[in-house]
């Protein structure tokens, strides 16, 4: 053979190449040989839907039927085996998350995923959700205990199967190291609670108005708090309580919970209502609604179908606990949202001066309660947490340099009722009549529940523990030794705000509009702008006047993104720059924006034009006099409502007497058309025709428990999308981290009284928590598409319709 020297420059070439191109085969094969091994290892620890299986704990056999979307329909012959085997399939689909849940709320998520998550563990150790869910255990009535229990034991029989080496974990178990300790019944309630307290909590509102105060003023401030009723004289005054950096550190904290726990968007939320029978091609009421949540993979909810003799439910669950948010049996038909009151205070505390482990209580010094808390951290040496309380609640931990804040919160309080046992009884209603009646001991998270009957009995109820306090708290830290500021009692059921459905012809809509309070009770809110219940009214004044609707056409309004207050900011913004020259390109920007029809489907350029222009004009507003931090942070609020607030000021801009000052005003809206441009064109390009709101506004479903492309976690997008935080199908987005999508409208469900059998849901990304399985993300193209599909529990089209079954038989 003749050496390499000997062999000519083409020959030697050709020899580099082979030798190249083995290399490359070579190292795609490995490659691909290690994507084998992992596809194998993922199927590896997918469920078994089809077969037998003998599991101990059941009494008598159960089927579990899967339709298309991965939906189970389990038929048990009574209703113990029924909430065991939900147990068992929730625990088939989201043991992951389910696992990684129960890990946020007893404070050990640092153990799975290191010191990231010590923020989030702390806050979650000093609120106690894991003791809140024992303590509430123990005062259960026993049907609501024994659901518990039986679903408890569902969970653990495919905890057993695993922990025996007959299954494969899921992957995500293995990757966060996820510890299998068998289920709990106060398991379930903690992860409960973990929920409420993120649905309710109003910490990072109060400590960042309680900035603004500082900053601005109590008259400056007031245009920033919820609700119309704050005037510059009524506003509320800064405690000086704490420093501005350790109220930006307990705001880390509830934003760190609110993260690793699925509840990091801004616009947490939802949107319900029912139709009246006479505006139904049916006859008979329906009931629609929309859960906004963080958009996460898995989702954060899971339908599912149980029946078992006259005992038949349907609807979506929260993975690990056993009620149905929203759903049907076979004569009450119910959507439960969210209702912003405000049922979190903070306490600033007096400390002794001489002896800091005593506090004053109004009266006297007495010592502070305390416990020591371990937090093991992955990777790292263990952390200890001392949690010291006062009679208001526990000191919010990690508030260096300043005086102590003290946390009290209806989900803590040691009063009758429970949110669990109140919407189980709910579910077991057969009438309106009875499904309100239920709500009455409802203690957490505060909501606002539409329902309907068979017979056309409908309305919204909002039911929950709200504190009655002889001084409204006003959103702002209180001082703890204060007797007019402690809670005395709940409001009365009675006051809540309740609409009952009068006529046949009408509807009632739960969403983001104040509804009215009774009995006199003065009960403090979050933000409520009203648009999208405005909206949700247009479309069904609009959408009725030519006849009854029927199911899909129901379905069908809630993928509508029109924006009812844009066309008023618009013609606002442009009526104070005319007739003064713009420019160019701010003058393209106003063409777009006069020419949009205020809809913000993804490919819109005039929807594209306005939110980039609507966060242009309300930093030119609100940047300087504010502070750049300071306004993130409010924008970043759950609930806030920048388009009202950009109204507000475009009023007072308006209603002005000084011609210096409109100016002012004028020159910024100039200033943000420009700025659009600009901020369009970088992002964009040049080419206005080619700008479209989807590709400026990205929805991306965030893996829970870890970061994409870090340690095997999986995201699923980015998709482009449309809507926004005022629009029917909402998509809130951060104006800190422009524009990508914070919450989505990431499940809907619409029920027909007149054939509850055939509903309609869409629910994304999937049913499934397993990467690679079919369900994982299989909802996707119905939901993005903004179409749902039959959710069909009639006894004939289930079996009809089933893919697969399982029969789950007891242990002989």
């Amino acid at each position: 053979m003749r050496g390499w020297g000997n062999l000519s420059r083409a020959a030697r070439q050709r020899v580099a190449f082979g030798l190249l191109l083995a290399l490359a085969l070579g190292t795609a094969a490995a490659w691909g040989l290690r994507d084998l091994r992992a596809a194998q290892q993922r199927r590896a620890a997918f469920p078994e839907q089809d077969g037998r299986m003998s599991l101990a704990g059941l009494t008598a056999p159960v089927a579990v039927r899967r339709d298309t979307h991965g939906v189970p329909h389990i038929e048990a012959r009574n209703e113990s085996d029924a909430w065991f085997a939900l147990g068992f399939v929730h625990a088939q689909d989201r043991l992951a998350q389910m696992l990684w849940l129960r890990q946020v709320a007893r404070g050990r998520a640092a153990e799975s995923v290191g010191r990231r998550a010590l923020p989030a563990d702390r806050l979650a150790r000093t609120l106690d959700f894991a003791g809140l869910g024992r303590r509430d255990v123990r005062r259960l009535p026993a049907r609501a205990r024994q659901v518990l229990e039986s679903f408890a034991a569902g969970v653990d029989a495919r905890l057993a199967q695993i922990r025996d080496g007959g299954e494969r974990p899921p992957v995500d178990v293995v990757r966060l190291a996820l510890p299998l300790d068998l289920w709990e019944p106060a398991d379930s309630l903690a992860i409960l609670k973990l929920q409420a307290w993120n649905r309710d909590a109003s910490v990072e509102a109060s400590l960042v108005l309680s900035d603004l105060i500082q900053h601005l003023g109590p008259a400056g401030a007031a245009r920033f708090f919820p609700g119309s009723a704050i005037s510059e004289d009524e506003a509320p005054q800064d405690t000086q309580a704490s420093t501005g950096s350790a109220r930006a550190q307990a705001w880390h904290l509830a934003e760190a919970l609110r993260r690793e726990s699925g509840f990091a968007g801004r616009g947490i939320g939802s949107s319900a209502w029912v139709l009246g029978g006479g505006r139904t091609a049916s006859g008979h009421p329906i009931v629609a609604g929309d859960l906004h949540l963080d958009p996460t993979v898995p989702a954060a909810f899971h339908l599912d179908h149980l029946r078992a003799g006259d005992f038949e439910i349907a609807g979506a669950t929260l993975p690990g606990v056993p009620l149905f948010w929203c759903g049907h049996n076979r004569r009450v038909a119910w959507f439960a949202v969210g209702a912003p009151a405000v049922v979190v205070d903070l306490y600033v505390e007096a400390l002794d001066p001489e002896d800091p482990t005593r506090y004053h209580d109004g009266e006297s010094w007495r010592p502070l309660e305390k416990r020591e808390e371990r937090i093991d951290v992955r990777g790292g040496s263990p952390v200890t947490l001392e949690v010291r309380s006062t009679r208001n609640g526990p000191l919010l931990p990690d508030l260096e340099n300043s005086p102590p804040l003290s946390v009290r919160w209806s989900g803590a309080q040691a009063s009758e009722g429970s949110g669990f046992a109140a919407l189980l009884g709910a579910a077991y209603a057969t009438d309106a009549d009875g499904f309100r009646e239920a709500l009455r001991e409802h203690r957490e998270p505060m909501l606002a529940v539409a329902y309907a009957d068979v017979s056309g009995a409908a309305g919204v109820k909002v039911a929950g523990y709200v504190p009655r306090r002889s001084l409204a708290a006003k959103l702002v830290p209180l001082q703890g030794r204060a007797r007019w500021y402690q809670w005395r009692e709940r409001v009365s059921f009675d006051a809540l705000p309740a609409v009952r459905l009068q006529d046949a012809q009408g509807w009632v809509v739960a969403a983001d509009a104040p509804l009215e309070v009774r009995g006199g009770e003065s009960i403090e809110w979050l933000w409520q702008s009203g648009a999208r219940a405005a909206r949700i009214d247009a479309l069904l004044e609009e959408s009725t006047r030519s006849g009854g609707l029927g199911l899909r056409q129901v379905a069908d309004l809630q993928s509508d993104v029109g924006v009812e207050r844009a066309t008023r900011i618009i013609s606002k913004s442009i009526a104070l720059v005319e007739g003064r020259p713009l420019g160019t390109q701010a003058s393209e920007v106003a063409r777009l924006l006069s020419n949009w029809d205020g809809r913000a489907t993804r490919e819109s350029d005039g929807a594209a034009a306005y939110y980039v222009f609507l966060g242009e004009l309300i930093e030119g507003l609100l940047e300087e006099r504010v502070g750049p931090e300071l306004l993130r942070r409010y924008l970043a609020l759950p609930q806030t409502d920048p388009e009202q607030l950009a109204l507000d000021l475009l009023d007072a801009a308006q209603a002005e007497p000084q011609a210096s000052r409109r100016a002012l005003v004028s020159d910024a809206v100039a200033t943000s058309l420009r700025g659009s441009w600009l901020a369009l064109s970088y992002r964009l390009g040049a080419n206005a025709r080619r700008w479209a709101w989807g590709d400026l506004h990205p929805l991306r479903f965030r893996a829970l428990g870890g970061a994409p492309d870090r340690d095997g976690a999986e995201d699923l997008g980015p998709f482009s999308y449309g809507g926004s935080s005022a629009t029917v199908s909402a998509a809130p987005y951060d104006f800190a981290s422009p524009f990508a999508v914070t919450t989505a409208s990431t499940l809907r469900l619409v029920v027909d009284l007149g054939a509850p059998g055939q509903a309609l849901a869409a629910i994304a990304p999937g049913q499934s928590e397993h990467p690679g399985h079919v369900h994982r993300d299989d909802g996707l193209r119905y939901w993005l598409e903004g179409r749902a599909w039959l959710f069909a529990t009639d006894p004939l089209l289930v079996e009809d319709g089933s893919v697969a079954r399982l029969d789950l038989e007891p242990v002989r």
